[in-house]
This record gives structure tokens, sequence and C-alpha cells, in this order.
């Protein structure tokens, strides 16, 4: 069974990284026991004399050098030269040892070295002459470079693995007099000699001329150089040390106020474009030399000397008296041996080397995994023999920087080490300039971060502010090099860095790094993805996968990616040489990572492809340190990862063609799948799981396209509200299908009503015979009269947020006369329907959560149904028996989605009513009152109607208008009060309707609000992003004002005048009338006098743009409660209107009248209750 980081979290127990006590005692023990420990520690005296004031860089390498001259300062892996026995030819063979150099030896070979180049009348190399070494970090490259160093020479390191013409194209913009070269790079530097710019030198080190293979290579060199007519060119490095210990003593460099001069050029990677070289002046280099270290640095060293990562590990060292130690192979083949061998105290940590020992330990857990093995214990053996064993057990600092860590792969190298590792910020550019998220000061002197509009960062973020990082530091380069427009595009006016790194920051001088401002991509559909944070995330969070490059556009609204999977454990599940189940085992570890990682869907890829060689040096896909070089990956994979969107969009379209042709005479099952995978771009769901259309990814809107394609295929309406159903999956649709073909139970649908394509509706459409059966409507002529005392309440829709406050009013009224609640509600049986009627009354607030369980123990009885089915879906004995027994229908239930048109909300909001109006006219007349919105009371022409006209004949004919907000919800609802008219005009049958407003928080429980509504995702919004307008309304004289009323008050209301509402028809505007001046922007006021930081834009079109593209960035789960799904809405500046344009005369005098809330009045909002409303989604954790 493969690995997963999913069944890793849910055994979790951390081994735990050690507190500083533990650390300090093993320093004690080391110190106590271990003599190389002991003797490397530094020496107080060098310290204080390396940091003397005036001491050029040359100056201070030759204080630390002389102060530590016997003790090692350099090892190497130990070779011994061997004959093939069948060939006789010599090669060397690494030895299980390191061999050492001292310092005076080490010193001795540079200036030896120095002096050769100092000396030289043809080709000498003196102070500010450029030099360019290409060669892997080592005793002979340290050599080197100290050399260059003691003659103030300018060292250029060049990358090993970069393309030829990338080095050509550098060389020849450097023009050094001098070039260095390993044999391991000597082709390419003669390459590069033979191609472009001719040295006054070439000098070759790593040399073993006993060394058959190596011999041959220098002789195939020379021969090239003599025939271009070099042949005195090249120098073997042994020969110029042996030259130069035999001359005069080359001056040390020293000049004064040298701080500033260039001394090194660092070219950077070209991992985003064309590499620049940066100009470190003797300061930035100078920092390594002088940092103090309070252990001793027994340190190895892997990392690539073109960075100033990897020389400054080596500069680090020297400067505290410690030993460098080299790995033996340029490609760390050898790595994790020369660590067990070394043991060393420190060493640079980058992602790769994680990732290589986090799938080691992986691999050993899935291997010694069993029931009958204690995983805790396991985890802790395996992370110390990753300790002890692997990393040579005296590790007790590291430090990463050259690339962002997973927090998890961090996480669980710390655990390891029992150490927190120092996370170091930097750039080429500008050196360090935060440590562990708080900033360097020095030497940084000043910084700031600056909008990113188009990636949507803003300082003005919530809850941190985010932008690009611009820095002043005394540690900068001088500018590119031979650049000068180059260098003046990457400062601002003000002369900051600008780093191309989005940051976040947490506290004062606190910064979190984000995301590579090149790394973060725009999908077709608006969304941001952090690319390198979720390769991270896939890298590190599954043994099968071990490298993983994601790719993407704006063009596109899903990733594609390349994987590499782990050979190792292909290799142990036997499916190594099988494409197919390869490729099926990687989507598999995809999917759990997701889930794991709680991904969103466009986070995780829709295809792949399969890489067999893994992403390295060699190949080009990796810089020396181990990022990413993207333009080598997009060159490489580009065009196929093109070819597979066509190809998915293909498949896609082929795959609904063929269900239109073929699918009628298919199972129904299969066809449901197969359109459900085709609309979601998803594997063809197992039906057998029963998943929901949700749980697979799907909202309004995709069902909605498989509603309109089902429909298509069998001629049923399959209205979305079944597809979206939560209480059944796919196989409910499907049976849903099934039945409706069969012909049982023959219902009207919005075609039979209205006509198919209908693009008006009209009430005399909307008649009771229509939706009735003969034998009802003939029994609804003679009922019994309804009971004059209500104790058997059937409240519908009690899980929704007016419905869950409804059902509690009713439980309380019931409870005093010893009646009851009965709730119908969607769900697989009576007992989960109940539960989910529960669950919305768990919000954190004990008194709600104790009333409605004390109430309803006694006085709720909740059946599984639907309203939208024959019967509610009922059972015939349970219809049968609240046909007899309820005495009031509370209907608020409906699908509320402000998207659909009311052709797929007639289902269940239409056909529901109707089936609840059956119910009325059943054995007893029950009186309903229905839950309406004002927007039922609007004319198509403009307008309100009253309380008191009849909706049929104010407003005969509605156009459904796609365009609209809300119009197929408020044309469902509209058609709900036309058939409750005709049944009261034809059986008499007593009707109350409630059109409400927005329907606000609870003014009193805690966490109570409609998460999804406008006024919730508006205020939530303006809260996360810190912007609003500097108004929401349009210019005018009168006062603005916000309708909307507070949840407990609307219930109670609608409750109170029901109760005297149980004959004839009569209809309330339950809305908030005061003229009382409270509106969006009073709310703005309010929110920052709660708390939040909110920033007004005078323009209101500047503010939509900001506002719309911050809303793009949050992250997902906040942005789909955000206002961007209606962001529409807020196109324009609303209008201003004092009070309400809504009639409210008879709500106003019957809530006085009948003194609702105890005071009979209807309340004003307030700034508490704003202040209530923020509280309750930081407890919702909908905010910070």
């Amino acid at each position: 069974m493969l690995a997963s980081k999913a069944k890793e979290k849910a055994e979790s127990e951390k081994v735990g990284a050690g507190g500083p006590g533990q650390i300090e005692g093993r320093i004690e023990g080391l110190a106590a026991q271990d003599r190389q420990f002991r003797d490397a520690m530094p020496i107080a005296a060098v310290n204080e004399a390396k940091l003397r004031p005036g001491l050029g860089l040359a100056q201070i390498v030759a204080v630390c050098l002389e102060a530590y001259a016997d003790r090692p300062a350099l090892a190497r892996r130990a070779t011994s030269v061997v004959a093939d026995p069948v060939t006789g030819r010599a090669s060397l063979r690494l030895e299980p040892a390191f061999e050492t150099l001292t310092y005076r030896q080490l010193w001795s070979r540079a200036r030896a070295l120095a002096n050769t180049w100092y000396h030289s009348e043809s080709s000498p190399l003196r102070a500010n002459d450029l030099l360019c070494v290409i060669a892997f970090a080592g005793v002979d490259f340290t050599t080197v470079d100290l050399a260059a160093i003691h003659n103030g020479v300018v060292v250029v390191p060049l990358q090993t693995n970069a393309p030829q013409q990338q080095l050509r194209d550098i060389v020849k913009e450097v023009q050094p007099r001098w070039l260095a070269t390993s044999l391991e790079c000597l082709e390419t530097a003669i390459d590069l000699v033979l191609d472009g710019h001719r040295p006054s030198g070439l000098l070759l080190f790593d040399y073993h001329p006993e060394v058959d293979d190596e011999r041959e290579r220098y002789e195939r060199a020379q021969t090239r150089l003599a025939a271009s007519g070099m042949s005195d060119l090249l120098l073997i490095l042994q020969a110029a040390i042996d030259g130069g210990s035999r001359l005069e003593p080359a001056p040390l460099y020293s000049e004064e106020d040298t701080e500033r001069r260039m001394c090194t050029i660092y070219y950077t990677s070209g991992s985003t474009g064309s590499p620049k070289g940066a100009m470190y002046p003797e300061l930035m280099v100078k920092a390594s030399w002088c940092a103090v270290s309070s252990l001793p640095l027994l340190y190895m060293h892997y990392m690539p000397m073109n960075h100033s990562f990897g020389r400054s590990g080596v500069f680090l060292t020297l400067g505290s008296g410690g030993t460098c130690h080299f790995t033996a192979k340029a490609d760390l083949s050898s790595l994790f041996d020369d660590i067990g061998l070394a043991r060393p105290t420190s060493m640079g940590i980058v992602p790769r080397i994680c990732e290589m020992l986090h799938q080691q330990y992986h691999v050993g857990l899935e291997r010694r995994r069993s029931e009958s093995v204690d995983i805790a214990v396991l985890k802790r053996e395996l992370m110390m023999d990753v300790r002890n064993r692997v990393l040579g057990g005296r590790l007790l600092s590291g430090n990463f920087g050259s690339a962002p860590l997973a927090p998890d792969l961090r996480q669980f190298m710390e655990d390891c080490l029992g150490f927190k590792l120092d996370d170091h910020y930097g750039a080429t550019e500008i050196s360090g300039a935060v440590r562990n998220t708080y900033v360097m000061r020095p030497p940084v002197v000043d910084y700031k971060l600056d909008d990113v509009p188009e990636l949507g960062y803003f300082k003005t973020d919530r809850p941190y502010p985010r932008g690009e990082l611009l820095i002043k530091t005394d540690s900068l380069m001088l500018g590119y090099f031979k650049r000068p427009e180059v260098t003046a595009s990457v400062f601002d006016a003000d002369g900051f860095y600008k780093t191309g790194d989005i940051m976040a920051e947490i506290g004062e001088d606190q910064l979190v790094y984000v995301d590579r401002r090149n790394n973060v991509l725009k999908l077709a559909q608006g969304e941001f993805v952090a690319i390198s944070r979720l390769e991270a995330l896939y890298t590190n969070g599954h043994a099968l996968i071990r490298q993983v490059y994601l790719y993407g556009t704006s063009e596109r609204s899903f990733l594609l990616g390349v994987f590499v999977p782990n050979e190792d454990v292909l290799t142990e599940e036997g499916i190594a040489g099988d494409d197919r189940a390869i490729h099926s085992a990687i989507r598999k570890a995809i999917k759990e990572v997701a889930r794991t990682e709680q991904l969103n869907g466009y986070e995780v890829p829709r295809d792949f492809i399969i890489e067999r060689e893994p992403f390295s040096v060699e190949n080009g896909l990796l810089a020396g340190i181990g990022k990413y070089q993207r333009p080598r990956f997009k060159e490489r994979y580009g065009a196929r990862l093109e070819d597979l969107y066509i190809e998915i969009a293909a498949s896609q379209t082929n795959e609904l063609e063929s269900l239109r042709r073929e699918g009628r005479d298919a199972p129904v099952a299969q066809v449901v799948a197969r359109i459900a995978g085709a609309t979601l771009g998803i594997d063809v769901p197992d039906l057998s799981v029963n998943a929901t259309f949700t749980e697979l990814g799907g909202d309004s809107l995709s069902a909605l396209s498989c509603s309109l394609l089902l429909e298509e295929i069998y001629g049923v309406e399959v209205p979305v509200g079944v597809i979206n159903n939560p209480a059944g999956g796919l196989l409910h649709v499907s049976r849903y299908i099934e039945r409706a073909r069969q012909g049982a139970h023959q219902r009207p649908t919005f075609a039979s009503i209205h006509g198919r394509g209908a693009t008006q509706i009209r009430a005399s459409d909307l008649t009771i015979d229509k939706f009735l059966d003969a034998e009802t409507l003939a029994r609804a002529s003679d009922l019994k009269p309804a009971r004059a005392h209500i104790r058997t309440v059937l409240v519908t829709g009690a899980n929704g947020f007016l419905g869950r406050f409804l059902c509690l009013e009713w439980l309380q009224r019931v409870a005093a006369v010893g009646g009851k609640v009965i709730c119908i509600m969607r769900g697989r049986d009576a007992s989960a329907a109940r539960e989910r009627i529960a669950q919305v009354f768990e919000t954190g607030d004990a008194n709600l959560q104790k009333q409605f369980e004390a109430l309803a123990a006694e006085h709720l009885e909740v059946l599984a149904g639907d309203l939208g089915e024959h019967n509610l879906g009922l059972s015939p004995a349970d219809w049968q028996r609240l046909a007899d027994e309820v005495d009031l229908i509370v209907h608020p239930a409906a699908l509320v989605n402000h998207v659909l048109p009311y052709s797929q909300l007639f289902g269940p909001n239409v056909l529901g009513t109707a089936e609840l109006i059956c119910l009325a006219l059943t054995i007893r007349t029950k009186p309903i009152s229905f839950v309406s919105t004002v927007a039922a009371a609007a004319i198509p022409e403009g307008g309100l109607i009253d309380e008191d006209a009849d909706v049929r004949a104010a407003t005969p004919v509605r156009p459904l208008d796609g365009d609209r907000y809300a119009d197929g919800y408020a044309n469902s609802k509209w058609a709900g009060e036309a058939l409750l008219r005709d049944a009261n005009e034809r059986f008499g049958l007593p009707v109350a309707v409630f059109r409400s407003g927005m329907i606000l928080a609870h003014s009193q429980f805690i966490g109570q609000l409609n998460v999804p509504d406008m006024f919730t995702r508006w205020l939530l919004s303006i809260a996360m992003t810190g912007l609003a307008p500097r108004s929401f309304y349009a210019e005018g004289d009168a006062n603005a004002h916000y309708d909307g009323l507070p949840v407990d008050f609307t219930a109670k209301s609608i409750a109170a005048l029901t109760a005297d509402a149980l004959a004839g028809y009569r209809t309330w505007h339950v809305v908030n009338p005061h003229d009382d001046g409270i509106s969006m922007d009073t709310f703005v006021d309010w929110a920052t006098v709660h708390g939040c930081q909110i920033r007004r834009i005078d323009e209101y079109a500047n503010w939509l743009a900001r506002f719309e593209t911050a809303l793009r960035a949050l992250p997902e789960k906040v942005r789909q409660q955000s206002s961007l799904p209606l962001i529409h809405q807020l196109r324009v500046p609303s209008p201003r209107v004092a009070g309400t344009s809504v009639p409210t005369v008879r709500f106003e005098d019957d809530v006085r009248k009948f003194m609702v809330a105890g005071d009979g009045r209807i309340p004003h909002i307030s700034a508490d209750f704003i202040g209530k409303y923020l509280a309750d989604m930081r407890h919702l954790r909908l905010m910070n």
C-alpha cells in the first residue's frame, strides 16, 4: 500500500524539535566526549582580530588563515589509485574516510598560486582583473578562490550545468583575463575559449595525471588548443603552485575604503529569463568571514559555488576556525555517505535534500508498518535513524534559503534533527535580509511592500498587508554588470530594490514569503494559483511522487502537470513496468494529497505526463542549487502539455456528443455517471459509492449543465435541486430519471405548465387544478374546517436560516399547549434528516443548543422526505397521518439560488408549494403561512405592489430575464403566491404571505448568521479586503438607508402574525421602513470602530476594480463566501432611498398591535449589531 501524508497525519505523534535545553545538553556532551568537536571551537581573540575596523577582504582572510594555521581547514574524500585487473587502466577509488588540509597548507597553496599570477609577465592576474571559474566546490576551487582574493582579483563563478550558449554569452560579457576550470568541466571551458573569448590563461585543477581517463581528457584538450594556436594557454594548478612557491611573495591586496569595491560577480540562475551579473562589493563578501559562530563548524558542503549560498558556506567555516568537508561527487550521488563519514555539526539545507530524506523515511515506514507495530515507536525509530546514522548524529544547526521549504517538510526535518532550522530569505542581489521571518537590522535599512494589482496583492489586504518586497540594505549589489538599464529597472524612484518576491507583513519587521511574483498564475476563471507552493505540496505529500512540474495558462481553467514517480516505490508495488498502473497510482496519490491539504479543485491537475527521468542539473531542468529552470521546463514539456489540453477538450466534446447520440439507449446510471464525469472533468465515478454531486466538485452551474443535458437525452426535466441534493448521490439522480421515464406519478413541469422554452410566465398558467389530482380537488370543497387551536405545526425548511428560528418559535408555542412541530427534511432516513436540523443549532452558542434540544426532545418529529416529490416524498401512511393531524403549515422552505433560472427552481419552489397546498386541502383545511420575498412584489415595468394587491391581477405576466439578479428565485416565489391565491379563491384556504427583505444575523445567539446571503458576503468582503468606496450610493439629497432586519425579529413577527391569520388571505411586507440614514456607509464606519482596518477609495470604479482583484486573491474558502459571485450587484453605486420604497402600512400597524418582540417596535440596525456580526464571522472562522 502506498504511503501518504494523509495516513501520516492521521497517526502523527511528533518526535519533537528539541528546545534550547536539549540542544545545550547535546552540545555539552559533544564538547566533553568529542575531541574533533572541541578542537574546532572558534577562538574569541581571532573573532576580535578579524573585526578590527578598516580591514579589507584579503586582510581578513589572512588574519583567519594564519591564526588557525594548525587546524584542519578543508576535507575531501580520500582516494586511492587502482588498476583494472583486465585492462590495467588506472582509476580513482573513493575510500571511506576524509583527508584534510590545514589552514597553513591551504594558505601556502593559495599564496603560491597568487605569486604565479602576480609575477607573470605575459598573463598576470592582479587587482580588479576578472577571473571566471567553472567547477564544482572542492579543495582546489577554494585554493583558486583564495588566491584571487589575495591578489584583489574579481571572481566570477559560473554555473557548471548551464547551457553552452548561456555560458558563452556570460564569458563574452565578462571578458575574463583568466579562466579556471576543473577537469570535469574542461571540455566546456575549451569550447568557450575556441568559440568566443580567448583569455590570457586557462587554469586546470582537480586533475590527477596518474588516472588514465583524466590524462587522456587533458591530452585531448591540449590537442584542440594546439590546433588553434594556443598550446601554451593551459596551466595545471599543481604546476602553478610549484612555480609560485619559488617566487617572491606577491603583496596582499590592500587599499583604503574597499567596502564598495567590486570583488565578485554572481550571475543569476536564469530561472525566469537571461542571467544577469550581480556585482558584489567587498562588504557583502566580508560578511561571511566576519560572522561570529558560537559553535564549532564542521561543515558539510555540497552547494554549487556560482551561488552566494555556496561560497558563503566555505567562507563562514574558514572564518570560524572550522573544517569544511566537500562532497565527493558533483552529482551528489555520494552525499549521504559523505555526511555519514564527516558527521557535520552544520550544513546548508535545500528542499531536494529534505525531500530525499522524507521519501526515504516514508519508504521505511511503509515497509515496516504492520498491525503489530506501534506506529509512534516506529516513527521515532526511523527519525532517530535519520538523525544519528544518515546525518551523523552531531548536526546542531542548519539553514535553508535557496528556496522555500514546505511547512510539513520543515516540520519533519526539525523533528528528525531535534532543532529549529534557520530560515534565511535573501536574493542574489541583496544577500540575506530576513531570518526566521524577522527583518535583519543590520544590514537592512528600510523596506516597504508595493501593491501588485494584477495578482491581487495589496498593502490594504487583510489580515496582513501583502505585496512585492522593496528593500534598502547595506548588503546590496552595486548593480548588474554592464547592464545599466536593467539595473535602473530594479530600483524604484526612492532607491528601493524590487525583489520580485511577494511577502505578507505579519507584524512589525516580520515578513512571511508568499511566492515569487513570476510564479503566481492566473487561470481563465480568475483564480490565482501559487505554482511553486503546489509543487512542493505534491512532492512532499506522497511517497510515490518524487518531483512535480505544474503548468497552466490564463486561457485555461485547470492545471496540467509533469510527475516524476519514485522508482523505489514503483518497484515495491510491482508496477514499475506498467504505464497504465503508474498513471493510475499517481492520480490516486494526487487525490490523496489534495484531500489531505484541502486543495481547491483548480489546484489539482486535471491530467499529467509521466516522466521517468528525474529533473536534474544534468538535464538542464534544475539550477545548481535545485531551483527550477522554468524556461527549460517550458521548452521541454510545453508543446506536449498544450497538446494534452487540446486532447482533453476534444475528449470532453466527443464524450458529450456520444451521450447525446447514444445515451437514451444506455443504462441510466451509466449515463448519469458519464455526464457528471464529462461536465466536471473527472474520472467516471462509481455510483455504488453514491457520492453527491457537490462532493464530486460540482456547483449549481455545473449541475445546471447536467440538468439540461439529461433533459435533452431523456426528455425528462431533472431539476438542479435533484442533482445537488445533499441527501442523495448520483444514484438518486438515476432513480429519479427512471421513475419519470416509467410514468409513475406524472408531475407537472415547467414545460407542461408554461410551455417548453417559454420566455415569460403568466398567472393564468398557475391554477391549482393543473397541480392537484381530480380526487383531491373534488374533496377539497367539502373539507373539515381548520382547527381553531393550533397544536400540530408542519414547518418546512427547518435547516434554513429563517426556517430554523421559525421552527424554534413554533416549538416554544406548541410546548405551551403540549403540541408538537413536524418537520420534513431531505435525508437518507429520519435520523439523518433530524441530524441535519440539529446541526444548524450547533454554532457554538450553548444557550441556543440547550434550548433547542430541550424543546426538540419532547415536541419535535422529523420525517425524511422531499417537498418536490409526490406526496412530499413520504410513505402513504405518513402522508395520511399528516393530513389528519397537522393544524398549520409554515412554509419558509425554498431552493434559494440567485443564479439559477425559474425553470430550474420550478420543481423545488413552485411544485413544492403545490404539494403543500395538496396536503392543506386533504381531510381538513390547514392554513398556510408562506414566506415570500419583496422581489415578488416588483412590477416588471417598475414599482411595487402594496400589501393588499392580488399578484395575479397586479402582475399577470412576468418576463423570464436571466440577466436580472435573482430573477428565477423572485419568479418562483411569485408563482407560489399565485397558486396560493387560486387555492384561497377556490376553496377558501387560509393564507398568510410574508414578503421579506434582507434577513440579517440573530441579534443574540452566537454564530447565527446566513453565510451565503448578500449582506454577509458584503461585510465579510469589506473586512477581509480592507477596501470600501467613499460611498456605496449615488449622489443625491436623500439619506441612504439599508433595508434589513435581524432574523429573530423576522421569525417572531411571522409567528405572531400567522397566529392571528387563520382565515382569509393577508400579506405583509416584512422590511425595515425607518428613514434613519443608517446605510452601508454607516456599517463601514461601525466596522472600523470594531477593529477593522478599512481604506476608503474616492472613485467608485477604482474601488470596484481593486476590490474584485483583492477578492480573487483571497483563499478559496473565503473567496467562495465573498461578494465575488455577486460582484455584478456592485457594478454601480446604489440609489439613495429615504427609508424604504416598499409599502409597509399593514406590517407596521400589526407589529404595534400585537406587540411583536415585546415592545411592538421594528428595530433599527445598531453599531453593536454590526460588531456582533463581525464577532460571529470570526467565531465561525470566516475571518481572523
